[in-house]
Formats: C-alpha cells, structure tokens, sequence
C-alpha cells in the first residue's frame, strides 16, 4: 500500500482485491468497455472502487470493470475506499446500491437480476408497514381522532407498492417489469435444468425486447418446441425458432447468407434484373438487392424463404467488391465516399459507368484532389481560430 489520502481511501495492488460475486453473476465475468478503457489508459482510475475488508479478504463491491481493466493494463495501484459493512448481507445491499445507476448500460436480463433482490429487500419491509398500519389504525377506533385521521395514518405508513419501488428503481415500467419479470423467471428455471443453449437464446430475446419475448413464452407450445430445436442445435435464436415455426421447415434461413448472389427462375418484375445479392437477413425475410434495368437504380425486396425460387451463384463482382473495401477503409472519415461505396456493395453485378467511378476514386488525381481539399479546409481552419483568437483578445 501507499500514501494514504483519506483514512478509507488508499491505493492497493490488483492481486489484493476479490470481486463480490454477485457483481460477476448479474454483469458477467467479462465485460466490455472500450471507452472506460481508453479513459483509464490516458488520465488513470479516477473514481475510488468501493471496497469491503472481510475476514483478511479486499471485496470489491463497486467498481469490477475498472478492476479488470487495470489488470489488463497491469496498473500496479489501483484507489479504493473502505467502506463499513457489518455482515455479508451488507456488502450484498451495498452491491446493488452502489450499481443501482452503474455506468455503462444495462441489460434488462440485468435489471431484472436486480429486480429479484430488490423484492427480497422490499416486501419484509411493506409487510411491517402493513402490520404497523394494522396496529396504528387499531389504536385509532379507541381514540377521539376522526376516520379521515385514520386515513392519513393509513397512507402515511403504507408507502408505495413494491413493484412500482421496484420499476422506479430499475427504470422500467411497472407493466414492462410484470411481463419482464416472468421471462426472467423462466430463464433462471431453463438453467436449473441445464438446457444453456435455450437460456442464452432467451435472455438474448429479453435484451432485445420485453413484448417479443413475453409473447413468445405466452405460447407454450412454441415456447417448448422452440426451446428443444435450439437444445438440438438446429436453430440458435428465439427468431428462428419463430419463423421456423411459422414456416413449417426446419431453419429455412440456414442456406442464406448475407451477400451471396442467387439468380432467380423468373424475373420477380420485368424491369428488374434476373439477379440479386443477399443484403439482410431478417426474423422472417431475406433481403435481396436487384437493380432496376429501367433506371439502374437499387431497389430492395423482402421474400420469405419458401417464398425464393434461386439458385445460388458464384461471386460476380469478388474483384470489384475487393477494391471497394480497400476504397471505404482508405476513405474512411469521408461519408459520402462511404454512402455510395456501400450502395455498391448491394448490387448483384457493377454496370460500366460504375466501374468508372471506383477507377475516379482509385485514381492519383482524385486522391492529390482530395489530399488538397483538406490541406485547404485545415489552413480554413487554423486562420479562423486565430481570427476568433484576435476578436477574443481585442
């Protein structure tokens, strides 16, 4: 240990401190925070990690990331600050007090993790409220106070109900933590049953939508048929498992991947070409680019697998496609470069005058262009601030 600033806050090796577990079971054993690590990398920790001293042992009960990321940058001292905490039980609340607004983002798996124990804590709390009330009111019919006394005794003391304490603190509504929560519920069952794969798949869902995934347990047969193909390994995410079922074959969307080029038995419309790249893939779509032969414009499709008579052909652009990666990431910081560059990418095959304008981009000329347009804009620049530097000092 070294210098110390504050009779709680000293500077301790990495090796000393052991996260709380709870932290590594509701945020994962790994997280990751590139910004928070670009920050420690440039000005340090900055903010004390919220340590409890138990038994000989340095628990960290705030501040997991930024622990591991000193490890990662081998920091040798990291600032913490002791904290009083008289039991287990206490470092477990302070765990969530202290992430109750943890930086970062939450996911609502997470949140719903929290929710658990913020019932634990609560609901003893409201049932003494209530038993108090009971006692208070009680008191009150021998009394000479009035029943609108009774009342004011009855609301002072009730407080709010526990799942509405419960959403507030979670930042979700109470309608979106009743549906959340069931989900949560069968998530933690699935895992007591060891069928992982499926509890991945279903948290995963949860994260993206609380409706999506309340609806989706609401029907128990596809809930349970969905969860056995995704153990089988014949799907691996509730979306699917919902188109599979909705189509009546097995992963209908295994043999699509995203820019593949298939040519169709028909034409899908006269003016479009007989040709279109895969630029999307959907819970219930696949995305195909084709180009318009009337005005060489893109227009996008979304077909249902059963719905795509095509075969798969070999790549006719790999050349072409080739030097546009190589142009977006030379012309990286330039977004309309980028925009048409990507518009490209979604076409089956490049047209003459297409060709044209990668060989413009590719060009000496174009590039010495550009490498003077932005000399120009950064002189623009600098003598502007000098003028606002001028205008500041006068």
């Amino acid at each position: 240990m070294s210098e110390v600033h504050h009779p709680a806050i000293v500077y301790i090796s990495p090796a000393e401190l052991v996260v709380h577990p709870k932290l590594i079971e509701i945020y994962g054993e790994n997280e990751n925070r590139p910004a928070l690590e670009k920050s420690i990398s440039e000005t340090g920790i900055l903010e004390s990690l919220k340590i409890s001293a138990r038994n000989g042992v340095n628990i960290v009960l705030a501040g997991k990331c930024r622990l591991q990321i000193a490890r990662k940058l081998a920091i040798a001292a990291v600032r913490v600050e002791f904290v009083e905490s008289a039991s287990p039980e206490e470092d477990l609340k302070l765990v969530l007090d202290y992430n109750l607004h943890r930086e970062g983002g939450k996911t609502y798996y997470q949140k719903f993790h929290e929710g658990q124990y913020w019932e634990s804590v609560l609901r003893p709390q409201a049932k003494e409220r209530q038993r108090e009330s009971a006692r208070r009111l009680n008191k009150s019919k021998y009394s000479n106070l009035n029943t609108s006394i009774d009342e004011n005794i009855y609301q002072e003391i009730k407080g709010k109900p526990v799942i509405q304490e419960v959403s507030e603190n979670l930042n979700i509504s109470v309608g979106s933590y009743h549906k959340g929560k069931k989900v949560f519920l069968v998530i933690e069952k699935l895992r007591e049953m060891k069928k992982l794969k499926a509890a991945v798949a279903l948290e995963m869902e949860l994260n993206r939508s609380i409706d999506a995934a309340y609806k989706f347990i609401c029907n128990q047969d596809m809930c349970n048929q969905v969860i056995d193909l995704i153990e089988a390994d014949e799907i691996r995410t509730i979306g699917d498992g919902i188109a599979w079922m909705r189509h009546g074959e097995r992963n209908p969307f295994r043999r699509f991947q995203l820019d593949q080029v298939y040519q169709f038995q028909t034409r899908l419309r006269p003016e479009w070409e007989i040709m279109g790249r895969v630029i999307g893939i959907t819970n219930e779509f696949v995305v195909f680019g084709l180009r318009n032969l009337v005005n060489m414009n893109l227009e996008i499709v979304n077909l249902r697998p059963r719905e795509i008579d095509a075969e798969l052909q070999d790549e006719p652009s790999a050349e072409q496609r080739q030097r546009i990666f190589h142009l977006m990431q030379k012309f990286s910081d330039v977004f309309p470069i980028q925009v048409s560059l990507a518009e490209l990418l979604k076409l089956p095959n490049l047209t003459d005058k297409e060709e044209v304008l990668l060989r413009i981009y590719e060009s000496d000329v174009f590039e010495k262009t550009w490498e003077n347009y932005k000399n120009q804009m950064q002189k623009i620049e600098v003598a502007m601030n000098s003028h606002r530097d001028n205008i500041r000092a006068a």
